[in-house]
């Protein structure tokens, strides 16, 4: 394990403690939709990567939902048992009481990274957020963002996407296509990391280590079908006790009455859990006793949400800067090992 950092269920095999000096520096990223399988490739890939070459990996999520504390079964968190000890980076990293930033997550994110090439070890960024990928691969300078994006919130409210989505288009058209235009929060990300940036947002970092960027997308009939057993599978395991658990613990009852989608509450913002909440609050009953008609209502409407949303990922993907579609971990990991042993 990378001192000082991560989560694993145990120490991985062929991990190497030779230090970062003189080894090649690579970058790997597996970029696909929710319910595409990209967790257990990621892990036989690190394995592969440890056993066959000799160098440890670390697993950074790229994943908008899965920093948050608390929020483990509706956002299909990496366990301990599916890590087979590789070292995993940015899971549980927040409290959902509020947004955490596009700059705190590449801040932290990039130290892991940082860390990760000091020694000697190969960072593979893993999630379905494209906004997090691109940062972290494209180095995007997000150290300003934050007063950026609160200026352009203000001067392009939700009710005004489409302005905003026009003026990403002028000021950087590349970047522009790799964000979905309803996407209100991705535009805001973009705009305010162009804003804050000597270059264009979609440019790589000059200098930088070798990429492999890689796309996993099994199509739209497969990921379709994946959705609903990951929700179903989700319910076997317990969501809606997770969903009980979190309204006791937040309060978020009283909080969507309150403030609607007004709520800086993430938990009533996440797909898999805000339609609990919404269709308690369209019963006028509190969450926890929703009934099995209900809850079959709050089933239509989660499959049908996350299936919009990967549609709006695969979108990204098809406009990821460099990647290659991959559907094996075979396949992913002769393209990683190219970069790895080129020059030895």
């Amino acid at each position: 394990m990378v001192p000082g950092h991560g989560r694993s269920a145990a120490p991985g095999q062929g991990r190497s403690a030779v230090p970062g000096q003189g080894r090649s520096r690579v970058i790997a990223a597996l970029y696909g939709p929710t319910s595409s399988g990209k967790t257990a490739l990621s892990v036989q890939l690190a394995r592969r990567i440890e056993q066959d070459l000799g160098r440890q990996v670390v697993i950074v999520s790229a994943d908008s939902r899965q920093v948050y504390r608390h929020m483990d079964i509706g956002t299909s968190k990496t366990t301990a048992a599916q890590m087979q000890g590789i070292q995993h980076e940015m899971l549980d990293v927040a409290e959902p009481v509020r947004k955490f930033e596009l700059e705190d997550y590449v801040r932290l994110a990039r130290g892991h990274i940082d860390d990760t090439f000091a020694a000697g070890a190969v960072p593979l960024v893993v999630g379905g957020t494209g906004v997090y990928v691109s940062a972290l691969l494209d180095g995007w300078e997000v150290d300003s963002t934050g007063a950026a994006r609160t200026a352009l919130r203000r001067d392009f409210p939700p009710s005004m996407a489409d302005d905003a989505y026009a003026m990403l288009r002028r000021l950087d058209r590349g970047a522009a296509d790799r964000v979905h235009p309803r996407n209100y929060e991705a535009v805001m990300n973009t705009l305010a990391a162009i804003m804050a940036a000597d270059r264009p947002a979609g440019d790589p970092a000059p200098g930088g280590p070798a990429r492999v960027v890689l796309a996993l997308d099994p199509g739209l009939w497969a990921v379709n079908q994946r959705v609903v057993r990951t929700y179903d599978d989700q319910v076997r395991h317990g969501l809606f006790d997770e969903i009980k658990s979190l309204n006791a613990r937040y309060d978020l009852d009283r909080d969507i009455r309150m403030h609607g989608r007004a709520s800086t509450n993430q938990v009533l913002h996440t797909h898999g859990y805000r339609e609990y909440f919404e269709v308690a609050l369209e019963h006028g009953k509190p969450v926890g006793q929703l009934t099995e008609p209900e809850l079959a209502d709050v089933r239509g409407l989660v499959i049908d949400h996350i299936r919009r949303y990967t549609r709006r990922q695969r979108s990204w993907l098809s406009k990821l800067t460099g990647h290659q579609l991959i559907s094996s971990a075979d396949e992913a990991f002769a393209l990683i090992a190219r970069q790895l042993t080129a020059g030895r």
